[in-house]
């Protein structure tokens, strides 16, 4: 993993954009940045770049970002990173964007947990969901001593499901993909989901019943994880319930329960912003009902919008150039290409 830390410029210092959220789209909206001669800072709440890839998803393959057949998330954040650091945007990490203030001067104040205020002539929110908790299963209790060990909510290493009888709990894509991808990894994998089908991708889903035709995992639908045996502190076995009633019990040495993630826009539902569905109202031009105020990636809300990393990369651009005139009013914007620009670029140095 790439190590980045707290830039060491001093957060009175005024910037062009301020970026809150250091996933994907906000990283991208960096270079864009550089790309666009203006200056940036990232502030991203968790103690590392990448937002849910890096959190999450570091090992998860990624298929659909033009230019990548596939691509291992954190390999993506750390490509995203490289891109972007040419530039040297500022980065604040472990901080949380607690409240914004625009001045009348149409600059902004940001302010975090720690009562730091960073200064910018505009700002782009790239939270993501905004902070993201994953689901559980009630009825299993408290299971919070067992998380990291025996119990998981995502895959940061493939190393902990090696040569072990995996559970996978999830119908939808995460559960799906980790089901074909830990099969040359675990000793075995059951996959259950308290659906009669997958929501997933079709693709995969069809390559979770040709491996079960295989004979090379058990698949449990219309089925609930009822209970679990725990002997010295280690997950043994798990014991299902079908809808029919039909109760069965499986080995199991990790459970890896992928039923989504509840979202919080924390501290941003109580900036009188326009909201939809969870998510910021923006228009063409990436703007929040805000003058000076811009929107890019999931948290942003537009008709048709279609959240996926491809569409928050581009956002992040047009939020970035759209800004240009808000930053630097009066100015003409000119088309920049990267081409020319890296190559102007080089030959400087």
């Amino acid at each position: 993993m790439f190590d980045i830390h707290n830039s060491m410029t001093d957060h009175r210092d005024m910037r062009d954009l301020t970026i809150i959220g250091g996933g994907p789209t906000g990283i991208f909206a960096a270079f864009q940045c550089g790309m666009n001669n203006i200056t940036c800072r990232i502030i991203e709440s968790m103690s590392q770049l990448g937002g849910q890839l890096a959190a999450l998803y570091p090992e998860k393959h990624i298929y659909d970002v033009a230019g990548f057949p596939e691509v291992p998330a954190i390999s993506l954040v750390e490509s995203l990173w490289k891109q972007a650091e040419r530039y040297n945007p500022d980065v604040v990490l472990g901080e949380t964007v607690t409240r914004y203030t625009k001045l009348e001067d149409g600059t902004f104040e940001t302010e975090t947990n720690t009562g730091t205020v960073y200064r910018s002539r505009a700002l782009l929110i790239a939270a993501g969901l905004g902070a993201f908790e994953p689901r559980t299963l009630p009825q299993l209790g408290d299971i919070s001593h067992l998380v990291g060990g025996s119990v998981f909510y995502a895959v940061r290493s493939i190393n902990d499901f090696k040569d072990r009888n995996v559970v996978i709990v999830g119908g939808g894509d995460s559960a799906l993909d980790w089901t074909v991808g830990l099969l040359k990894t675990a000793a075995s994998v059951t996959l259950v989901h308290r659906g009669h089908e997958f929501q997933g991708h079709g693709k995969t889903a069809h390559e979770v019943f040709e491996a079960k035709e295989a004979g090379r995992i058990a698949v449990h639908l219309d089925t609930e994880v009822r209970r679990i045996d725990v002997v010295e502190g280690e997950l043994t076995r798990l014991h299902l319930r079908a809808r029919s009633g039909k109760e069965t019990s499986v080995d199991a040495e990790r459970l890896l329960i992928l039923i989504g993630f509840k979202s919080n826009l924390g501290p941003l539902a109580g900036w009188d912003l326009e909201l939809c569905d969870n998510a910021l109202v923006v228009d063409t031009h990436m703007k929040t009902s805000v003058d000076g105020l811009y929107a890019a990636g999931d948290i942003a809300h537009y008709p048709g919008k279609l959240k996926i990393i491809q569409t928050g990369l581009s956002e992040a651009t047009m939020a970035v150039r759209h800004s240009l005139s808000y930053i630097k009013p009066g100015e003409k914007v000119r088309n920049v290409f990267s081409s020319v620009k890296m190559g102007k670029e080089n030959k400087a140095t």
